[in-house]
C-alpha cells in the first residue's frame, strides 16, 4: 500500500509534497480486514478541565483524515494544544500548534468529502481552502446544513457532548488518547473505559 507521501502527490498532482509524519498503512491495519484482526471503530479521548470527550472515528468514509489524526495523536501533537475558536451554536475548533488557526502538521491532507450531515456532535476537519486540511479539527454545537459536503466529516462525540458546550476559548486539550480495539495510541498502557 502506498505511504501517504505517495497519495498525497497522487491526489493533489503536486511535484513536491511535504512528507506526512505516518504511514497510511501502518496506521489503518487495525482496520483492515485483509491484515486478519477485527474491524473496530477507533475510539478518542479529548480529556480537558471540565471531562472527557469520547468520539467514534470515520475509518470508512474517511481514512486518510483518521489515520492522520491518530499518527498525530500517537506523537501527543494535540497535548498541550488549545481550543482556539469557541462559537456558541456552532463549533469548538482546536489542533493548531500556534494557536491563532494558522498551523498545522507541517502537510496537507486530500479532502474526503462524504454524504454525512454536520450533526450536534459532528467532528470536522477545518480547512483553509480544498484540499489544505491537517491537525486543525472542529466539533459542531448544533446542526450546521451549510458545511454539509464542503468539509471532512471524520469523527462523531458519543459521550461527552456537556463538555464540549462547557469549552471556552483557549481551553487546554489536556490530552488525546485513542483505543483502537486491542490498544491505546498516545499514551501509557491502560484498560478500556
Amino acid at each position: 500500500m502506498a505511504d501517504v507521501y505517495e497519495l498525497l502527490t497522487r491526489e493533489l498532482g503536486r511535484e513536491r509534497v511535504l512528507r506526512a509524519p505516518l504511514d497510511y498503512a501502518e496506521a489503518m491495519a487495525p482496520y483492515d480486514p485483509r491484515a486478519g484482526v477485527p474491524l473496530y471503530t477507533p475510539r478518542a479521548f479529548l480529556k480537558t478541565r471540565h471531562g472527557t470527550i469520547e468520539i467514534h472515528l470515520d475509518v470508512v468514509e474517511a481514512p486518510l483524515t483518521t489515520a492522520s489524526f491518530v499518527a498525530l495523536a500517537r506523537r501527543g501533537f494535540y497535548d498541550g494544544l488549545t481550543f482556539h475558536r469557541v462559537e456558541p451554536g456552532f463549533v469548538v475548533q482546536g489542533g493548531c500548534p500556534r494557536g491563532d488557526g494558522n498551523g498545522g502538521p507541517g502537510y496537507a491532507l486530500r479532502c474526503e468529502i462524504t454524504r454525512r450531515p454536520y450533526a450536534r456532535g459532528s467532528v470536522g476537519m477545518a480547512l483553509s481552502g480544498k484540499d489544505t486540511g491537517g491537525s486543525q479539527f472542529f466539533i459542531t454545537h448544533s446542526p450546521q446544513p451549510h458545511l454539509d459536503g464542503r468539509y471532512t466529516v471524520f469523527g462523531q462525540v458519543v459521550a461527552g457532548m456537556a463538555v464540549v458546550d462547557l469549552l471556552e476559548p483557549w481551553d487546554l486539550i489536556q490530552s488525546v488518547r485513542v483505543w483502537d480495539g486491542q490498544q491505546w495510541i498516545g499514551g501509557p498502557a491502560r484498560t478500556a473505559q
